[in-house]
This record gives structure tokens, sequence and C-alpha cells, in this order.
């Protein structure tokens, strides 16, 4: 199955098949099913006290599994096992991925540590990165965009931060926020930082 990568703008195809347990869905059919386990993730998680909510490997492959481990239990839940290429990026071999989510998940926890507040450009910057940096490890053999907005949702939520929109539907606004990532990947973050302060300044 080709990846539908929601986040680099390569959805493989809204008319195309994907094996599931429940037999071939559409694109369409896969994201209506996904969005209802979204949605109780979400529910979950704002349930949770914000310090017993913390961002590990085991937590990353969880959410993922109860996402998606319905319809791809043989692979929901595990770090990818090939190589993959998506839209301009070509993310880090697999066998790669274990150690730099693992990485990932130690900065993030520092980083999250020394975060002011009260300091929105601060907060831009941390959450831009976190943004980046789960989408250009890309863990997963799918549903990445999924599992980064869910784990940014969980972090605005430990910074008591209102819930803002991860995932725009605006056709300018998705070209913009895609741009930022392709320059994350040539490591500018200044356009994703101001693209979050935009969203937390509309959201507060």
């Amino acid at each position: 199955m080709r990846p539908m990568d929601e986040e680099r703008g390569q959805p493989g195809g809204s008319t195309r098949s994907f094996e599931t347990t429940e037999g071939a869905l559409t694109y369409p059919e896969v994201s209506e099913r996904l969005a209802v386990s979204l949605a109780r993730i979400l529910t979950q998680l704002l349930q949770t006290p914000p310090h017993e909510i913390i961002i590990t490997s085991e937590w990353l492959c969880q959410r993922h599994r109860e996402l998606a481990g319905h319809l791809f239990p043989e692979w929901a839940g595990r770090f990818r096992t090939t190589d993959v290429k998506v839209g301009t990026l070509e993310p880090p071999a697999y066998y790669k991925v274990p150690i730099l989510v693992q990485s990932f998940c130690d900065d993030l926890a520092e980083r999250l540590r020394h975060v002011d507040d009260g300091n929105l450009p601060e907060i831009a910057a941390f959450l831009a990165w976190v943004d980046w940096r789960f989408q250009w490890v890309h863990p997963f053999k799918d549903f990445n965009g999924r599992i980064g907005r869910l784990m940014l949702a969980a972090l605005l939520y430990k910074l008591a931060l209102p819930h803002v929109e991860t995932a725009p539907t605006d056709t300018e606004r998705r070209r913009e926020y895609l741009e930022a990532l392709r320059a994350g990947d040539a490591g500018d973050l200044d356009p994703l930082q101001r693209l979050w302060i935009r969203r937390l300044g509309e959201a507060i």
C-alpha cells in the first residue's frame, strides 16, 4: 500500500483502494474511520491529567495502534520497516527510526521543561520544531500526520493553551504549511515558527 502521507500533500489517490480488515476501502472511507478513532483518542487525552501525558516512543506507538490498529493490525503501532519517499522528502532509513524517535522524545522532554509558557515566540519555536521533526523522521508506514497532530494537541494541553487547527483545509494555508515544512527540511524553521505564532495568536 502506498502511504497516504496527508501532511505532505501525497494522499495516494482518493480513488485508490486500501486493503483493510474490513476489506477494500477507498481513501475517504479510511479517513472517515480514522476520524472516529482520532476523536475518541482526543477525548481520552483531555480526560487525562496533563502531567501524566509523557511523549515517549511507546506513547506514540500506542496512539498509532489505537488510531489504525482496527484496520491495519499487521503494522499499526509499529515503526516502518521500509524506506519511503514523501513528496520531495526522503525520510531517514527505516533502520534509523527507533533511535531517532527515542532521541526526538528525549529532546522534546528537555525542551518542554525549559519552555517559558509566557513567551509566545518561544512556545511557537518549540511547537514548530516538534511539528517539523516528527514529520521529518516519518516513523510510521502511514498516518504520521494524524499522530503528529495528536501529539501537538497533547502538548498544547500540557502547556494550558487552547486547541489550534493544525490541519488547514484552506488551499492557501495548506500550501503555506507544506512550504514551511519543506523549509524546515532545508534547515530553516523560521517560516514554521511564524505560522505557529499566527496560529496561537488566533486561538488565544
